[in-house]
């Protein structure tokens, strides 16, 4: 059986990507790694990689041609959330205060014994966690 590594990327589809990639960037501090990107021939659909500095995680943010609007729906999409380990407890309220500052939404920490976490959504309604292990 095979095994892999690593995350590869994750690609989000958003409905303004100017807006996606700026709240990306100031919210979770991902930079842009190259220049928007068409796609390629038969897929055209405008792209963006940006790679956060201290994890390496690689979020792909596209913009389609055709998009119906609507927002993310965990029920309907089949993915939850993408959740992201940050460094302990004193990390997880560094977190909240930061996103405080920024003005961003997010719900409490919540402590559900084997973990502490936060949750947050980008500008397109998809869920994000800030996740600290029991073990942290």
């Amino acid at each position: 059986m095979g095994t892999f590594s690593r995350i590869a990327h994750i690609s989000i589809v958003a409905r303004d990507m100017a807006t996606s990639i700026a709240w990306y960037q100031r919210v979770l501090g991902f930079e842009p790694a190259g220049d928007v990107n068409p796609g390629p021939a038969g897929l055209e659909m405008p792209r963006l990689s940006m790679v956060h500095p201290d994890s390496g995680l690689t979020v792909v943010v596209f913009e389609p041609v055709r998009r119906s609007g609507d927002l993310f729906d965990p029920l309907r999409t089949g993915l939850n959330h993408i959740s992201l380990v940050v460094d302990g407890p004193a990390g997880l309220r560094q977190w909240a205060q930061r996103l405080d500052e920024l003005g961003v939404s997010h719900s409490e920490v919540h402590d559900i014994g084997y973990a502490q976490f936060l949750t947050l959504a980008d500008p397109d309604g998809i869920a994000w966690e800030l996740w600290v292990p029991a073990s942290q």
